[in-house]
């Protein structure tokens, strides 16, 4: 697997949902304080109707977290705008192959393909195969091909069964703590920051990798 040990790592977080992101957050808050670069991309329009707000008005809110997390990072970040569930075709692969080819990254993120939310989902289905398309010798129109090192999936809504890296965060814990306080209207819905510090927390202890760890999936891509 890749180390972040003496080495500036380029990570692309592909997220379903603005607040994805932080399921990783560890890992790139470490990437960044080695020198890295990071950029996030949001698939899917965030907007839904809601009992106290409509549909516009619940897309600004959370576009504007969206931005804020991105800027309190330093991080470039970018917005898909793809419907509600999409679905693995060239209108969803394509776009995300041009965000690869931009953006050259190492290491390319989302969430676990068996998370229970359906768009999680569907958008690693849809990564997935971007990454593999991003570096072939096609679809020129989409820039030149970039060969992607690893896919990194993390566990969001449902823990992950079989994790094959644990990346050890405590250093970062305060940090990541204080940046996920900038989702703040999906923190009154649901208590996120104590779900996914505490799983962090069992992560660290009972895989001994120090206080708090982020699991992860990893999968090498070898290009023929």
């Amino acid at each position: 697997m890749t180390k972040i040990k003496n080495k500036k790592l380029k990570v692309m977080f592909f997220s379903a949902h603005p607040d994805d992101e932080t399921t990783a957050l560890g890992f790139i808050l470490k990437v960044i304080k080695k020198g890295g670069k990071v950029k996030l991309v949001l698939c899917i329009d965030p907007g839904e109707e809601r009992f106290d707000r409509s549909y516009e008005e619940d897309r600004e809110i959370r576009l504007k977290e969206f931005e804020k997390l991105a800027k309190a990072l330093k991080a470039e970040w970018s917005y898909l705008a793809f419907p509600h569930y999409p679905q693995v075709s060239r209108e969803t692969i394509l776009p995300c192959v041009k965000e690869i080819r931009n953006f050259k990254p190492d290491i390319v993120l989302c969430l676990q393909e068996d998370d229970y939310h359906t768009e999680h989902q569907m958008v690693a289905k849809i990564v997935k195969r971007a990454v593999w398309h991003a570096g072939r010798n096609a679809f020129p129109q989409w820039g030149k091909p970039h060969k992607v090192s690893e896919l990194w999936e993390v566990e969001g809504d449902r823990p992950m069964a079989h994790p094959n890296h644990l990346e050890d965060i405590t250093e970062v814990i305060k940090e990541k703590e204080k940046i996920l306080k900038i989702y703040d209207s999906q923190i009154k819905i649901k208590d996120l920051i104590s779900a996914i510090l505490g799983l962090n927390r069992f992560r660290g202890v009972m895989y001994k990798k120090g206080d708090y760890a982020e699991a992860y999936k990893i999968t090498k891509f070898f290009y023929g």
